[in-house]
């Protein structure tokens, strides 16, 4: 295949960046959520349900803010920050812990201590980044795809070698259940570290002022679902369940919605009763696409058990 001589130097890189960072050791409890695949995984959910179950700490969210104005920069995120980037403003918009934006998570990290007095940080997507010591490594798998077939960037969705699996201190399954396969797979590189199982559970449905409407509005639906996320067969199938008819038009996680994406949705979506996106999508359709969200909550199998690695 052409790309396998890209994907060995991708591993190549990946091994000396790893080689040759200095994993600084900070004055407060730091807790990584990532995960080892490209997208998929949910982390931002994860960041937010281990940030709720620490309401008694002094905490701070750290992202990159990807493709966002602040990524090769610093900010203090606002609920107003279109630009911080889809992943930096869902958080902004969905808790009240101070939220800060930049790709140098050193430099945030600190800053979060220095201004903020944080105890404890969070980083979303931090697996890979190998600049701090993490007093707890939180990995996400998702149970759906775990792990492509099994190449690395670009030809697969590894984002490093499956060996890394041994760096995690907690073992998070997601969206299915982890079969035999799999467990014996993780077991394979990471002998201890404990393994959950986690799942979302649909709420609710949102419009973009805010205003809540019942799961029950989709059932018997033809729903024109629309998304730019890392797994939008989860996002559909729930939908499924839920009793519409979905009729899906995906794009690239990320998806950044130009003038002729929002047209096209609008005339495609035309013969249908209603269309239904993600909440992560909300921030990049800015309003200009009549719809709703799908509002989903976390769960994790065994929380209190979870909740005793915490600080």
């Amino acid at each position: 295949m052409v790309l396998y001589p890209i994907e060995g130097l991708y591993k190549v890189g990946v091994f000396l960046h790893q080689r040759l960072s200095r994993p600084k050791k900070l004055p407060c409890f730091v807790i990584s959520i990532g995960n080892i695949t490209t997208g998929g995984t949910g982390k931002t959910e994860y960041v937010l349900k281990v940030a709720n179950m620490l309401l008694h700490r002094k905490i701070c969210i750290l992202t990159r803010g990807y493709k966002g104005k602040y990524e090769n920069r610093m900010a203090i995120v606002n609920k107003d920050m279109e630009d911080a980037g889809d992943e930096a403003l869902m958080i902004a918009n969905r808790c009240s812990f101070p939220i800060i934006v930049g790709k140098n998570r050193k430099k945030t990290a600190q800053f979060a201590i220095d201004e903020f007095g944080a105890d404890t940080v969070i980083l979303d997507d931090g697996f890979q980044y190998y600049g701090l010591y993490y007093d707890l490594n939180i990995l996400l798998i998702n149970g759906t795809n775990p792990f492509g077939n099994y190449h690395l960037l670009p030809c697969g969705i590894l984002r490093e070698p499956i060996s890394g699996i041994k760096r995690a201190d907690v073992i998070i399954v997601t969206k299915k259940p982890p079969d035999k396969t799999l467990i014996e797979k993780i077991r394979e590189y990471n002998k201890k570290s404990p393994i959950f199982e986690a799942y979302y559970e649909p709420e609710n449905l949102i419009d973009d002022s805010g205003n809540i409407y019942p799961l029950s509005i989709l059932s018997g639906k033809k729903v024109f679902a629309v998304s730019g996320i890392g797994d939008p067969f989860s996002f559909e199938e729930t939908l499924k369940e839920l009793g519409s008819y979905v009729f899906p038009m995906k794009f690239p996680d990320h998806h950044f919605f130009r003038k002729k994406d929002i047209k096209k949705i609008k005339e495609k979506a035309k013969d249908f009763d209603i269309i239904v996106s993600t909440l992560k999508d909300k921030q990049r359709l800015k309003g200009r696409v009549q719809c709703l969200f799908l509002v989903v909550s976390l769960k994790i199998k065994n929380e209190e058990e979870f909740a005793k690695l915490l600080p």
